[in-house]
């Protein structure tokens, strides 16, 4: 299975509801229709500051935190393949649009809709992740409280390492969190996953565009996703608690920063790791 992550900055003629609203509505009915997906979920970042969700708990967890890491981006899309190929070629026109003799080729979906220009200030930052699902995600018919928590791995720490304890004894122990419904870790990869899916031509490839994504890079190395039905939930967990006081000590030892945010999630296609059938899925 190939995960990619795409952050996204909002266009500037656009408030982040406007944006927010253009990404869920237009823009997700083409992005579901991509050729051979398997899973795809977009998260925008919540409306109230971390600081006010969180209280005086998001400054207690909160360390060497990016500066201005919030103008790098307003959401991103989580998209799911089998393979590299299967995603590099998903950008191509979907022949499921109904027509007057049967099914026809939808060209739209090879833009995914085409509004990228009004929608985003530049190219997505878009890059491969190495995912580990410590608690698979049960959503209900409600929305979820999810979290999300930035990190760059301690200097000295070889990446290996830092991946094998954070997705072994921490997550271990974040597992244990009361009221958690979900826990997912995932860790950016070099891999190259733009030249071939974007156009040469594509912001993201001139200089400029580079220099933002590997600033967008040097604020993270694993983002952790966490589901709660409410974040007092997880405010409680991480107060004065034995557990708390266990995951302050791991955090130290392996996070040289980090930081968190509430996004709002929507899932445009549920995903789905298993198999895929010899047939039409989707």
């Amino acid at each position: 299975m190939l995960k990619v992550f795409g952050f996204v900055r909002r266009h500037p003629d656009l408030t982040h509801d406007e944006y927010r609203a253009a990404h869920v509505g237009y823009h997700n009915s083409y992005g579901r229709r991509l050729n051979n997906i398997r899973g795809y979920v977009l998260n925008v970042r919540a409306n109230a500051p971390i600081g006010k969700t969180l209280g005086l708990l998001a400054d207690q967890i909160t360390r060497n935190e990016s500066p201005g890491f919030d103008d790098l981006w307003d959401g991103w899309g989580q998209l799911l393949f089998d393979s590299l190929e299967t995603y590099l070629s998903a950008k191509t026109p979907a022949h499921d649009k109904a027509g007057p003799r049967g099914l026809e080729d939808d060209a739209r979906v090879a833009a995914v809709g085409g509004d990228g220009p009004w929608l985003y200030a530049g190219s997505p930052f878009q890059f491969m992740v190495v995912e580990h699902v410590a608690l698979a995600v049960r959503r209900p018919e409600r929305k979820l409280f999810k979290l999300t928590q930035f990190a760059t791995q301690q200097s000295g720490l070889p990446a290996e390492l830092f991946r094998s304890y954070v997705s072994g004894r921490y997550a271990a122990r974040l597992a244990q969190l009361p009221g958690l419904r979900g826990l997912v870790m995932n860790f950016r990869t070099p891999l190259d996953v733009m030249s071939k899916f974007f156009e040469p031509e594509a912001q993201g490839f001139t200089a400029s565009g580079i220099a933002e994504r590997e600033h967008f890079y040097g604020s993270w190395d694993c983002m952790t996703e966490l589901w709660f039905d409410r974040a007092k939930q997880f405010v409680d967990g991480r107060e004065h608690t034995p557990l708390s006081a266990h995951l302050d000590t791991l955090e130290s030892e392996l996070f040289a920063s980090v930081c968190y945010r509430e996004v709002d999630e929507t899932v445009v296609v549920l995903p789905n790791r298993a198999p895929a059938p010899e047939y039409y899925f989707r």
